[in-house]
């Protein structure tokens, strides 16, 4: 039984850590599955990715650098006695071992030849057998290297460039190409020359022994074009004077919760003459790319998580941005009071609010851009310093309205978006402009009643044009502003929550306890818009 380990010591002690699992964080975090102390250590600072047999360390961008054996390295697979040190070559050493049951400690990659072969001398073996049990030997030994130089390449190029090489060698070819699989198609990747030039794809290559070989999801190999009837009448073959070809697709390895899944395939081929591969060179041809494919595999899994990785931080500090563009402070004025909240729905949302305080007045704005996510959330911050700066300049709502109609409609964003704004003056004359939003509901003395004057969407029809309308606010009225968030929200039972559920809950002079209402009513299905609602309270100066 074999088993591979971390042992590594700190001041608590010697410690030995099993990698039975799919990958292993390592780093100064708490939340790592190996917890270092050392200051050069990054919180997240490195992976240990499993695959079959094969484990490859993968720095996670680290602040001082992840060392194998006392060389800094970005992504390495790991061997029998190797060394890890995070952060410095002065840091916690960790030894990855191959250990069995009884504890000994599996190192050799080289198998003795030449002693095995005297062994066999002594047995008196024919001069025949022996010369093929030493052939044998050295193909063994060329495909322990191969694979050994296979594991040295941690970067998805350096897989395919030793795998190439490797290949070439073997099949004596007199090129080689990579591709791979890119949203259901062959994307090339890196051609090698016999003599180790670089080569482009070109129109020689056999797209038809390609596609036989994803087909037959088996390798599709002829060693002599002339002779052979799957391929004499090809006509890239004949036009190319194609002589030999090897196609070999390039998969992970199934597992009972996943089948098989291509990755990509290697294609061989030459002009000079026929191949002539033996059982055993197809064998290990086959090996070969069993193995690349592996390590590939390992390879695509880091570079999709760092991807990711990238992605959520990016996503994050944007994100941050949006929230920072938000009224987080909203302004004092003596004859209003108030109060709004935001929930994305996403990380990022569409919807945005803004309330600012004017010489005669303070005007709310509540916007929801359709989609949802990033590039809603990009119109959405554009849109905002648009009428921040318009309001500030003294533009009226309706030529602020028409000014972001014709933005939206002159750029071809591919976005429209609902729109209410009100303003309110100390008197309690209130100015409300409503471009295809939620009608906003006036409260007052338990009486809820809707402002029914509406205008378009922004975005849709250029050359619109809007107008607003002014209501007469009592003390203590209050003008409330959603977005279709709340009145789409979908119970278990799939019951909107709608415009009647809105008006139930409206009397709520908190709006979080507004909010917390929608959030029963929805539970325990997550919200599938963002939601926003503001509430503006006239409170005549005194």
């Amino acid at each position: 039984m074999l088993s591979r380990t971390l042992i590594y010591s700190d001041p608590d002690g010697q410690h030995t850590v099993v990698l039975d699992r799919p990958s292993t964080s390592i780093g100064r975090s708490p939340g790592q599955d190996v917890v270092l102390r050392d200051p050069a250590t990054s919180r997240q600072h490195a992976v240990i990715l499993r695959d079959g047999e094969t484990f490859t360390v993968v720095d996670q961008n680290s602040t001082h650098g992840t060392f194998l054996n006392g060389v800094r390295v970005q992504r390495a697979v790991l061997a029998p006695e190797d060394v890890l040190q995070l952060g410095s070559l002065k840091g916690p050493k960790l030894q990855f071992h191959l250990q069995r049951s009884d504890d000994s400690t599996t190192t050799s990659y080289q198998l003795p030849v030449n002693d095995i072969l005297a062994s066999l001398r002594e047995f008196q073996i024919p001069p025949g057998e022996l010369r093929t049990a030493a052939r044998e030997m050295e193909q063994l030994n060329w495909l322990l290297r191969a694979a050994r130089q296979l594991n040295e390449g941690g970067a998805i190029e350096d897989i395919l460039g030793v795998l190439l090489k490797l290949t070439i060698q073997l099949t004596s070819v007199e090129r080689g190409f990579v591709f791979l699989s890119e949203n259901g198609e062959m994307r090339f990747a890196q051609g090698l020359g016999a003599h180790g030039k670089i080569v482009e794809e070109d129109s020689t290559i056999s797209r038809r022994a390609m596609q036989k070989a994803i087909d037959s999801e088996l390798k599709f190999s002829v060693s002599d074009t002339l002779t052979d009837d799957r391929a004499s009448q090809w006509s890239s073959v004949v036009a190319n004077n194609i002589r030999s070809i090897y196609c070999i697709p390039l998969r992970t390895r199934g597992s009972a919760n996943e089948s098989a899944r291509l990755l990509g395939l290697l294609y061989l081929d030459s002009q000079i003459g026929p191949g002539f591969l033996t059982q055993v060179d197809h064998q290990l041809l086959d090996t070969i790319a069993t193995e690349a494919a592996a390590l590939l595999h390992n390879a695509l899994l880091a570079e999709a998580e760092q991807k990711s990785r990238l992605v959520r931080e990016e996503l994050a500090f944007a994100a941050r941005i949006h929230k920072g563009l938000m009224a987080n402070t909203l302004p004092v004025v003596p004859y209003a009071v108030l109060q709004a909240r935001s929930i994305p729905c996403l990380a990022i949302g569409g919807d945005f609010y803004d309330a600012i305080a004017l010489d005669d007045s303070v005007c709310v704005t509540l916007v929801d851009v359709s989609g949802k996510g990033v590039p809603a959330a990009i119109v959405a911050a554009t849109l905002q310093g648009i009428i921040h700066a318009q309001l500030l300049a003294g533009q009226s709502l309706p030529q602020i309205a028409s000014m972001v109609n014709r933005f939206l409609c002159t750029r071809n964003v591919g976005k429209y978006a609902t729109m209410v704004m009100v303003r309110l003056y100390p008197d309690g004359r209130c100015e409300y402009m409503n471009c295809g939003h939620i009608q906003p509901l006036s409260i007052f003395a338990g009486e809820i009643r809707r402002l029914e004057e509406g205008n378009l969407i922004v975005g849709l029809v250029e050359g619109a044009t809007y107008t607003s309308t002014f209501e007469t606010l009592r003390p203590g009225e209050r003008i409330l502003l959603a977005t279709d968030g709340i009145t789409e929200a979908e119970s278990s039972t799939g019951e909107l929550f709608g415009d009647s559920g809105l008006s139930e809950v409206a009397h709520h002079e908190d709006i979080d306890a507004i909010l917390d209402r929608v959030a029963k009513f929805q539970a325990p299905n997550p919200a599938q818009d963002d939601i926003t609602l503001i509430d503006v309270r006239y409170a005549a100066p005194e």
